[in-house]
């Protein structure tokens, strides 16, 4: 069926590009610096959708950040503590994303030393597009996909209001305190009290290589698609 082609599809997409998968394709290309490795179409679309976040936020958008996740303390999964990041190229450089190298007549990827993608955020969004996408190649007439607090939409939905989006309450994520109706594009919801350790959480200022101290406490983004909204 569609379901099961697109759910095959985001575990093709999550052993590509976990962080917490020593040979995923990401740590792959994160563990072996300045040497081109052969990469999947998705995760060529993955670095050419970073590098492209990288010039539009100038900068705000960063390969710089990983190393200060882990050290913070977010090296393992939540989902399954077996898994830890572990990014032994891990060292200091003034290289960024605009530095990351694609060769796509050779279907390559290079990352200079000091830089690591971290598919994360954008990696969520990415593959909300891609699944929605591959349902609607597939025949579906409208679909929404959530995947954890990004959503991507195509199609029909199921009445003319369009697809009923709900934003949970950043304070208690099983209660919501907006919702909004989306017809096409793509929303990301981000909250720095989703994952907390101590006083530390995982949204990572690359200016300061330390977890923002903005006020802000949830933001929501809708966009041309989810990976735009992501970034």
């Amino acid at each position: 069926t569609i379901l099961d082609a697109v759910f095959e599809l985001a575990n093709d997409l999550e052993n590509k590009w976990s962080r917490f998968l020593p040979d995923s394709e990401v740590m792959l290309l994160n563990n072996n610096p300045d040497v081109p490795h052969q990469v999947s179409d998705a995760t060529l679309r993955l670095v050419s959708e970073m590098k492209l976040g990288f010039e539009l936020t100038q900068g705000l958008f960063s390969g710089k950040v990983l190393g200060e996740l882990i050290e913070t303390g977010f090296a393992t999964s939540r989902s399954n503590p077996e898994n830890v990041t572990s990014w032994k190229a891990n060292e200091k450089s003034s290289a960024d994303l605009s530095d990351v190298e694609i060769d796509i007549a050779a279907k390559t990827v290079t990352i200079p030393r000091g830089v690591a993608i971290d598919a994360g955020g954008i990696g969520k969004g990415l593959a909300a597009d891609l699944m929605s996408d591959y349902a609607m190649q597939l025949g579906a007439m409208g679909v929404a996909v959530f995947a954890g607090g990004d959503v991507a939409i195509k199609g029909m939905s199921a009445d003319a209001d369009g697809w009923k989006v709900d934003i949970s309450d950043p304070e208690n994520p099983t209660e919501f305190i907006a919702s909004v109706a989306l017809s096409r594009g793509g929303l990301a919801t981000s909250s720095p009290m989703g994952w907390k350790i101590d006083k530390a959480h995982h949204i990572i200022d690359p200016r300061t290589l330390k977890s923002s101290t903005s006020n802000v406490i949830q933001a929501t983004v809708i966009a041309q698609n989810a990976t735009q909204a992501e970034v």
